[in-house]
């Protein structure tokens, strides 16, 4: 999306104001966003294939669907919004659980992404033939083991969300325990 207000933050997530997507990514701004991680009853996650065209890291496999928070936005409408235009579902705020926040940074050619993200998982079955892919994002989904998630050499591209990856891990460790 072209001109895509977001809300801009020093890296201890003081609110600095408002700013265009593309100038935080060119300047190496901290911005807000959301990773959903959709989990079937196997604990399987559902991961999406990032498009060819995207500009960072694209053909990598994904969290189930993510997206910048607007600004003014929240993360849960944020998660809401981006599940429906990414993957056309309708999710509900009881679908989504919010577990943690995480601060990432990457670099990818000339974009900077320095992101505190709001991460939720979606305990769901969800039926892949179902789902409607948004062309420009997603090329498609599917169903991974956690563990091929977590090889160190996995025998897809897997975005490299190490820490964020050990967290879910935990989470769904406690799920399967029944503590969560």
């Amino acid at each position: 999306m072209e001109h895509e207000l977001i809300d801009w933050f020093d890296e201890n997530g003081k609110y600095m104001g408002e700013i265009d997507k593309a100038i935080a990514h060119k300047k190496g701004l901290w911005h807000k966003s959301v990773h959903v991680w959709i989990l079937n009853n196997k604990n399987q996650v559902l991961l999406q294939k990032r498009c060819s065209q995207k500009k960072f890291f694209p053909n990598y496999w994904d969290c189930s669907f993510a997206g910048h928070i607007g600004a003014k936005e929240d993360s849960l409408q944020s998660a809401l919004r981006e599940g429906k235009e990414e993957l056309g579902i309708d999710l509900t705020p009881n679908d989504l659980q919010f577990i943690f926040k995480i601060k990432e940074e990457f670099v990818w050619k000339d974009i900077v992404s320095k992101e505190f993200v709001d991460v939720f998982i979606c305990k769901k079955e969800i039926n892949i033939e179902d789902l409607k892919f948004q062309e420009e994002e997603v090329e498609c989904a599917k169903y991974f083991d956690f563990s091929e998630v977590l090889k160190e050499n996995p025998s897809e591209k897997i975005f490299p969300h190490k820490e964020e990856y050990q967290k879910l891990l935990s989470i769904i460790k406690k799920i399967n325990k029944g503590q969560v």
